[in-house]
């Protein structure tokens, strides 16, 4: 049984039409750019086609160089739109090709360009026509600069790789290895030695040649290097008249030579070091009338080259009540308190400074007269000081007598103190 016109049972209403079918191939393929006929091509080339297609899209355009699909633009632009991209010749072998540029609509429909007929080329390497080293002739540790003159017979660009050959230990080191123009720095060695350097320069097709140098390197027995020494010295930055300011320096040298160390004032003589000679001293500033800054300088020698480096210190003159009476308390004050005070001086604190300053002391020192205890300016001329430093009578204190003498540092205070006007402040 055969059914005829079942469309005409549906309801009455009439057929839907069938959707249009694009059967219309584009219009126009056009190889535009990248090649010209009869050319030889090398490296990497940007092929380049006009298509046209009447429903104003083409969807892409692809590049077939023989059977073989060279390259492809995917993307869908409009009707008389540049289609490109880029092809490395260099993915076939040396010989004479056609080329056509394939266009798609977005149906399917293909059309294709003119061909055009071209070949590719044989590549030739790149051309050394020079390589120098200035100078050739370099002590240990000092650099040559190298140079090497090259080109491409067809133009490419080339890339420069720098190498030592020959020997191949102990290794020199290379500035800028990567171009041109590099320099090398030779090694330490034990005895004169000539090196070889290599550049290898290529093009972007896989084509190198290469050249050598030679560098004589010279060894140097008296070479030496400095000291490495830090930058700065660890001091503090403001000390008491008396007291001690810790030093220290870092260094260490190159050849492994062995370091000596001295420490200095500037001007010299100022104030007193111990452990001069070491890599941390120590310091005590002499007597001051009035607050100071000293530079304090060490050189650090390998026996043969040396580093020096300074650093400032401000030294203060005391005060009596912070610097002054605690001195007292710890070593007099058992002796002259305000019981029975030995002399009639009490140096208890709130009574020490007036028993002190311009009083006029017991003891005559060999003299016929009197001297102060304590005179404004003059340590010298004061019993307090002759009495600590031993040179009148019993020495202070009288149940230590080396207490100062251990202690070298309290005199410089007291003698800074008097020094610098006595104050009770």
């Amino acid at each position: 049984m055969v059914l005829v016109g079942w469309g005409a049972l549906s309801c009455g209403s009439e057929e839907e039409p069938l959707p249009t079918v694009d059967e219309v191939a584009p219009s126009r393929v056009e190889l535009t750019g990248g090649i010209t006929a009869g050319a030889s091509l090398s490296g990497q080339v940007t092929l380049e086609a006009v298509a046209e297609d009447d429903s104003g899209r083409v969807a892409r355009v692809q590049f077939f160089v023989g059977p073989t699909l060279a390259c492809a633009d995917t993307v869908e632009k409009s009707s008389g739109s540049t289609f490109s991209c880029v092809w490395d010749t260099s993915t076939r072998p040396e010989g004479d090709y056609r080329i056509i540029a394939v266009a798609q609509d977005a149906a399917g429909n293909t059309s294709s360009s003119a061909p055009i007929a071209f070949s590719i080329g044989m590549d030739l390497p790149p051309v050394i026509s020079a390589v120098t080293a200035s100078p050739v002739t370099v002590n240990e540790g000092q650099s040559t600069n190298l140079s090497v003159t090259a080109s491409d017979p067809k133009g490419d660009a080339l890339t420069y790789t720098w190498s030592q050959v020959s020997p191949p230990a102990p290794a020199g080191t290379f500035t800028n290895g990567n171009t041109a123009t590099p320099a090398w720095k030779a090694p330490l060695l034990s005895a004169n030695t000539p090196f070889t350097l290599r550049v290898v320069v290529s093009d972007s097709k896989g084509g190198t040649t290469q050249s050598t140098v030679d560098v004589q390197v010279a060894n140097v027995a008296s070479a030496n290097r400095p000291p490495v020494v830090d930058a700065a010295i660890t001091a503090p930055g403001t000390v008491l008249a008396g007291d001690t300011a810790a030093l220290s320096i870092g260094a260490t040298d190159p050849d492994g030579d062995p370091l000596t160390y001295s420490w200095r004032t500037n001007p010299s003589g100022s104030g007193t070091f111990t452990n001069a000679s070491s890599a941390a001293a120590s310091w005590r500033s002499g007597d001051i009338s009035a607050d100071t800054t000293y530079s304090i300088q060490v050189t650090v020698s390998d026996g043969v080259a040396s580093v020096t480096r300074s650093v400032s210190v401000k030294t203060t003159v005391p005060k009596y009540t912070a610097d002054i009476q605690p001195i007292w308390a710890q070593c007099t004050t058992s002796c002259h308190d305000n019981t029975s005070p030995s002399g009639g001086m009490n140096l208890l604190a709130g009574s020490s400074y007036s028993n002190l300053v311009g009083v006029s002391g017991t003891n005559r020192c060999s003299g016929t007269t009197a001297i102060q205890r304590v005179r404004v300016g003059q340590p010298a001329n004061s019993l307090l000081v002759r009495k600590i430093e031993g040179t009148c009578g019993t020495r202070m204190p009288q149940n230590n007598p080396s207490y100062f003498v251990d202690n070298p540092g309290l005199i410089t205070r007291i003698r800074s103190w008097i020094l610098g006007g006595a104050l009770n402040n």
